[in-house]
């Protein structure tokens, strides 16, 4: 990869990053909503995987932050534990991904703000490699990424289509970057109540070392309250996986406290 492409991924994310953002729970695909200005999100995640390797089971921490009525930042952590079939297991902290939103088109757009048109949102990460790369928790990489979501409901359908890019190196960028693009698409729609949302999805990503993965995801989101909701899917492995299979489970709370702290003045 070459040092013009590297700086223009660093100079797209310092632009942006007043910002980061939460995942479309439980799916992988992300989504064009923005958190309201003062809105918090905490989210909490857990995954346990099988495939043909062992056992793995991550918990997810992410906390979101609206700053804009158009950007929305992020903050990922996660931790692992790693039961192998051969070999000991291990347990620690994951890598930690620092993602913004920033949403170009579509209702309350940068650019363009109208409702006719699909939102589309750019969202820039940075991965730091947090986790102990011997231990199998992390990566020992530092990853910077660019994603490109587009979404539109058509009646009650609700569609989305991700294509990112990502390029990771070693922290001291004395290597050559490796490249691999991820896309994805999903659709949801209200089943029996507005409340609560089915969706299924496909994901993959390609690349020179990382093969041509595919997989499918189907879960669900119930909306227990305007602020709290719960969510679960199951993933299966469907091309270069390992036969992985995922099971996901999560609870998002949702508060703005200086919208509480003037309604209670």
């Amino acid at each position: 990869m070459s040092a013009a492409r590297v700086c223009l991924l660093i100079v797209i994310f310092i632009g942006l990053t007043t910002s980061i953002s939460f995942a479309f729970r439980p799916f992988r695909t992300e989504d064009a909503g923005i958190s309201p200005i003062g809105f918090f999100a905490v989210e909490l995640g857990n995954e346990f995987r099988k495939n043909d390797d062992g056992k793995d089971n991550v918990t997810t921490f992410a906390l979101t932050y609206g700053l804009l009525d158009w950007i929305e930042t992020e903050i990922d952590l996660a931790l692992l534990t790693l039961r192998p079939n051969s070999g000991k297991n291990e347990f620690g902290l994951g890598d930690t991904v620092i993602l913004s939103k920033f949403k170009i088109l579509g209702e309350k757009g940068v650019l363009y703000d109208n409702d006719l048109f699909p939102d589309m949102v750019i969202r820039p990460s940075v991965l730091f490699p947090t986790g102990d790369e011997d231990k199998g928790t992390g990566s020992g990489q530092i990853e910077l990424g660019i994603l490109l979501v587009i979404e539109k409901t058509f009646w009650k359908v609700a569609a989305r289509a991700n294509l990112g890019y990502l390029a990771s190196n070693d922290p001291t960028l004395d290597e050559n970057f490796e490249d691999r693009f991820f896309y994805g698409v999903q659709a949801d729609v209200p089943l029996f109540t507005e409340r609560l949302r089915f969706g299924t999805e496909f994901t993959g990503e390609f690349g020179e070392n990382v093969g041509a993965s595919l997989f499918s995801l189907t879960g669900f989101i119930f909306e227990i309250t305007e602020n709290i909701v719960f969510d679960a899917g199951v993933e299966l492995g469907l091309k270069d996986a390992g036969s992985a299979v995922t099971a996901i489970v999560g609870i998002t709370f949702g508060f703005n406290p200086i919208e509480e702290f003037l309604t209670n003045r």
